[in-house]
């Protein structure tokens, strides 16, 4: 499998977009970020704070109505940048979705916004 076509089924474009990330440290043990996003032609900031940023940015997505839940999730890293590999949920529907970043939980979170758009509510 070539390395487009990898991105094209795991970490595909979609109508959500990551435009700019910063994570913060809060007090007790928790964090916030805050995000910018693109969904469609217009662009919106969000922010949350929960006990890490896996769960300030599925609170993000799924105030945005594009929740997913994480079955699994496995890390590596690669030459300096760290690759997440999350198992998706949402609506009965699965699937797998990567995302890489020079650290763990960036890699995560592009992760898991592929996958929210992977599984993306199907119109009907």
């Amino acid at each position: 499998m070539s390395t487009q076509r990898f991105d094209d089924t795991f970490a595909p474009h979609g109508m959500l977009a990551l435009r700019d990330l910063s994570i913060e440290a809060a007090p007790g043990d928790t964090v916030v970020c805050r995000a910018r996003f693109s969904a469609g032609p217009r662009d919106f900031d969000l922010s949350a704070t929960a006990s890490g940023p896996i769960g300030a940015m599925s609170e993000m997505l799924y105030g945005m109505g594009a929740g997913v839940e994480i079955v699994s999730l496995s890390q590596q890293d690669d030459d300096g940048q760290v690759t997440t590999y999350l198992l998706c949920e949402r609506d009965s529907r699965r699937c797998w979705s990567y995302g890489r970043a020079r650290r763990g939980d960036e890699s995560a979170v592009h992760a898991l916004i592929a996958g929210a758009n992977q599984l993306a509510p199907v119109a009907g």
